[in-house]
């Protein structure tokens, strides 16, 4: 059964859907054979989807008659459809004109033959007229003119024949009060006034002025002028450069997306004013975060105490170390659902430490700087992360960081570069920052280089890093986290306010693990197993697992450490597929950070110089005391103990030598083949001789014949 059409959709009609024009160029069995409007593209609607669409208010359907109606009142007005698309004062006009036309339509509903002579100056019903439009107006003097129809205080009203005329052309366009307006906008000559070459000149000259160099026009055109390339018969034809007020005139009109990406670069222009994003991208707390880092607009001290060195006046350098006065960066991730802040600390560089310490505060308790800094309110709770939004620096653009996310279960977006649209909500909270906060602090920097004249922000730095942490910290705690925020889907809550009513009526908060925070956010180090467990950065941990494991062996293994709780730890080792959980064996370090620990150890092992060399010098003269008491060592001041190390040398010599044994005498010796060769013509020997060198040369061996001499019978039995 062939589908019926619901709605009426003639050919020739024109559809807006998914965005593109189309024009129903037929109506074929089961659809409607469309064609682009701009590109001319072919496809069949059908039936279904079409009707479907204008349910759903996604397809809008303008109709053959109703195209023609728009086009010839867009000729006639010039392309203006709405009267809203006018100046205040020729909505005025308009609606004093509509009063006339109305009242006139009441008239002649009346029953009262409405003229052109009977609406004159002494027509019959000028006066009727007159009072019927007032009361239709809602007051207001309409006076009478000889001619036309504008004035400054009141309307005049016109003769007949044009009261008439815009009561014709009011009906004609189907009662659309913008046809009543004035169109002196269309009058004049609409030609073209210049010529072609002189349009070419000007195109030139003002792509020519659209480069990121920022050229001035003035010289740019006498540049142009005399380089711009002029025929024969446009000099006989008495052509003439445009002026440079017609140049200027040009690029007044011209868009400022086109002047601000010309002059300035398309990136710089897409950040500037660039569509902005309405959409809520979020809904629930910790969906989505964003983070950023910026290096802040103030110097800082690196101690905050007094520090004096001797200079040599000739070898000074004029200007200050970077340690001792520097500005810093801030790194901040807050949650977009809410817009609360969930973390933020300052560093000295942008690196992946920095965003993994970002981390880990955005997924536990703040209520030790809350302390520190004397906040009043209570900061974010943590939370686990679901989405992880950052741009392509290098603190967040690596594999560490990114291994720690994926393996904590977070969604990676890296944000496009140059692209503020993309992560809108940290950007606006470093520019309010800014604003609030460190324009009020001494060491202000301005936010663009020379911005600030006569005054030397080095020279002005009286806040220490822990100051200028402090100070942020209460400002995100106490201040920006309860002041009203206008942003998108805010509508005037504050973030704290908002978490609250996302938290109660939508969602509860995703409860973080402190086994991931340890695995994948933490610190790892290297470390072998003893009876007493292991040390990560000489802090004791063991337990029982460990020691199963280790059997009372040393083995090799990975510690992974939380720096912010040093209660627990978990061990992993190479070719063991469990992960080994260990506690901390030393309770003094259970409340502290590992930053603190560390700093405590170093506090307690550090010595006070004086104190050190009163021990040192005591230590040296009791160990001097015990060693003279126990005898074994000889008197130093008496010459012949040295002695003895002579006497050391002069044996170990002795050991050292190695007797030899004399050659012995050889005895007689046969020529070779005639060891066994007993018969009378080997002369003999006597023991002690040797044999004389034969220069005779030996007969030749008969290959098949026996040896010469006594034979000698196979033995076969044993003879023992």
């Amino acid at each position: 059964m062939s589908y019926v059409p619901l709605y009426r959709v003639l050919t020739g009609s024109r559809l807006l859907l998914d965005g593109r024009d189309w024009l129903v160029t037929g109506i074929e069995e089961n659809g409607y054979a469309v064609e682009g409007v701009d590109d001319g593209e072919c496809l069949t609607f059908s039936f279904q989807r079409v009707d479907q669409a204008i349910k759903d208010r996604n397809c809008e359907v303008t109709e053959p008659k109703d195209l023609e109606k728009r086009e010839a009142l867009l000729r006639y007005t010039g392309g203006l459809e709405v009267i809203e698309q006018l100046s205040e004062e020729q909505q005025e006009h308009i609606r004093h004109r509509l009063s006339i036309v109305l009242a006139i339509d009441a008239l002649e509903a009346e029953g009262k033959k409405i003229t052109e002579r009977s609406i004159n100056k002494d027509g019959e019903y000028r006066k009727t007229l007159k009072t019927k439009a007032s009361e239709i107006h809602g007051g207001g003097a309409f006076l009478d003119a000889a001619r036309g129809g504008r004035v400054t205080a009141s309307f005049d009203m016109p003769q007949g024949r044009t009261l008439k005329k815009y009561q014709s052309i009011f009906h004609q366009f189907d009662d659309n009060p913008i046809v009543l307006m004035d169109r002196e906008h269309m009058k004049g000559n609409r030609s073209r006034r210049m010529s072609t070459l002189q349009e070419v000149y000007i195109d030139h000259a003002i792509t020519s002025w659209l480069k990121r160099r920022k050229p001035k026009l003035a010289p740019l055109l006498r540049l142009v002028e005399g380089k711009f390339d002029v025929p024969s018969h446009e000099v006989a034809a008495g052509f003439k450069f445009p002026s440079i007020t017609t140049i200027r005139a040009r690029i007044k009109a011209l868009s400022t997306f086109v002047k601000e990406g010309g002059r300035n670069g398309w990136q710089y222009a897409r950040n500037r004013i660039g569509a902005g994003s309405t959409d809520i991208g979020a809904l629930y707390f910790g969906e989505k975060t964003e983070t950023d880092q910026v290096y802040l607009s103030i110097f800082t001290d690196t101690g905050g105490t007094v520090q004096a060195k001797r200079l040599d006046p000739k070898a000074a350098p004029e200007e200050l170390a970077s340690d001792e006065i520097c500005r810093l960066w801030l790194h901040v991730m807050i949650d977009v659902a809410t817009r609360l802040p969930l973390a933020w600390i300052i560093a000295k560089s942008a690196d992946a430490d920095h965003t993994e310490a970002l981390l880990r505060m955005a997924t536990r308790d703040k209520t030790r700087e809350k302390v520190r800094y004397e906040c009043k309110k209570d900061p974010a709770p943590p939370v686990r992360l679901m989405k992880f939004e950052a741009d392509n620096g290098t603190a967040t653009r690596n594999g560490r960081v990114y291994a720690a996310q994926l393996g904590s279960g977070m969604t990676v977006i890296p944000a496009r570069a140059y692209h503020s649209g993309d992560k809108p909500h940290i950007e606006t909270l470093f520019g309010t920052t800014q604003w609030d906060v460190l324009n009020f602090l001494p060491g202000y920097t301005g936010s663009r280089p020379g911005e600030l004249k006569d005054y030397d922000p080095k020279g002005s730095v009286a806040t220490t890093h822990d100051e200028i942490y402090g100070t942020l910290t209460r400002y995100f705690v106490d201040e920006y986290s309860h002041k009203s925020h206008r942003g998108v889907g805010m509508f005037g809550a504050t973030p704290w306010e908002k978490m609250l009513e996302v938290t109660t009526t939508y969602r509860a908060i995703e409860a973080p693990s402190q086994r991931e925070r340890c695995l994948h956010l933490g610190v790892t180090t290297k470390a072998s197993i003893t009876p007493e467990g292991v040390k990560a950065f000489k802090i004791p941990f063991n337990s029982t697992a460990l020691q199963e494991f280790s059997g009372g062996a040393s083995r090799k293994v990975t510690i992974h450490l939380d720096p912010d709780d040093l209660r627990k730890a978990y061990v992993t080792a190479r070719g063991h597929d469990d992960v080994i959980e260990v506690n901390l064996s030393m309770t003094a370090f259970s409340d502290l950070t590992l930053d603190e620990a560390i700093s405590l150890m170093e506090e307690t092992a550090r010595r006070n110089p004086k104190a050190q060399e009163l021990h040192d010098a005591h230590l040296k003269e009791t160990r001097a005391r015990r060693a003279r008491e126990s005898g074994y060592f000889s008197n130093t001041r008496d010459p012949s103990n040295y002695q003895n190390t002579d006497q050391y040398w002069r044996r170990a010599s002795r050991m050292a030598k190695v007797s030899f044994r004399p050659e012995g005498v050889t005895g007689p010796t046969a020529r070779p083949g005639r060891l066994t060769d007993r018969s009378g013509n080997t002369p003999a020997f006597k023991v002690g001789e040797r044999s004389a060198a034969s220069t005779s040369t030996p007969p030749p061996k008969d290959r098949t014949s026996r040896p010469t001499g006594k034979s000698f019978t196979p033995i076969k039995d044993s003879k023992l």
